[in-house]
């Protein structure tokens, strides 16, 4: 009896060592994809930031007595801008393809919906898009700036709304943003040099990743997005620090993106509970 007592016994061993393993590897998998849907949560954001600066790039320089000003149409870096004063509307058009701002490939259009006069920080702003990709990475939706008002101290706060915002990666992996985030102009205001501005931005949006995932991306940090950064080629968003939470299908688990301290660079970080991974941006 004692062989097969024995038998059993490291049949039953081995069972636990498998399920530990089978386990660990499971424990792995759902960990990267938590980091994974992280950075690319905080990479479509980060386009929603960039398309907000160009539209106002563009504003600034068509706005009555600018360089431009009063323009129908306007060479933007590799773009051509069609303003139709009319219908209240600007067309940046990057075509089939072109190296843009920033450096970055660009191709399709963003459309600029305006109420008001240009460039008078009050107006209403919606921006939707036609076949619009960015280094390959295709944005859909729309992003609305209401509800704006400025300040005795010259700063202009407004509000984000992204509506089935959809940025979609060469990989096929995807995030879709609906909700609002509060946004406030802190330096640079209307002053017509687009490369100083500086903005701070807090709030919480719902968001959707490519396998049905449903999180929040909640600002625990205000983020504070540099632009002086982005000119000089880093990342805009400098300092702050988002939470990301109700994961569906995953343990309930702390997962953070950090931004970082001021520091113009092309790194965020983020942690998804003990384990921690710097990313590289652009």
């Amino acid at each position: 009896m004692k062989p097969t007592l024995s038998i059993i016994g490291i049949a039953a061993s081995l069972s636990a060592v498998l399920l530990l393993t089978r386990c660990n590897d499971e424990a792995d998998a759902n960990e990267n994809e938590e980091i994974a849907i992280a950075q690319n949560a905080s990479l479509a954001e980060n386009e929603t930031d960039e398309v907000l600066e160009m539209a106002n790039q563009v504003e600034s320089s068509l706005a009555p007595g600018s360089t431009g000003g009063r323009s129908s149409e306007w060479n933007y870096p590799c773009a051509t801008v069609t303003n139709n004063q009319s219908a209240k509307t600007i067309t940046i058009d990057f075509g089939s393809g072109c190296v843009g701002p920033y450096g970055r490939q660009r191709k399709g259009k963003m459309i600029i919906t305006y109420s008001g006069q240009l460039n008078d920080g009050t107006s209403n702003r919606v921006i939707t898009f036609d076949n619009y990709e960015v280094n390959n990475r295709q944005v859909q939706g729309t992003i609305e700036l209401r509800n704006i008002s400025v300040a005795t101290d010259g700063t202009i706060q407004s509000t984000k709304k992204l509506t089935d915002l959809k940025v979609t990666f060469p990989n096929g992996d995807s995030v879709t943003y609906n909700g609002e985030r509060t946004r406030k102009w802190i330096e640079g205001m209307r002053d017509g040099d687009t490369s100083n501005n500086v903005f701070e931005i807090t709030g919480e949006v719902q968001a959707v990743s490519t396998n049905g995932r449903t999180f929040t991306h909640a600002i625990t940090q205000p983020i504070i997005s540099d632009w002086s950064c982005r000119t000089a080629g880093n990342f805009a968003r400098v300092s702050g620090v988002v939470e990301v939470e109700r994961l569906n299908g995953f343990i309930s688990r702390k997962r953070t993106v950090d931004y970082g301290t001021g520091v113009c660079d092309n790194v965020i970080t983020v942690t998804v509970g003990q384990r921690t991974v710097q990313v590289l941006v652009s």
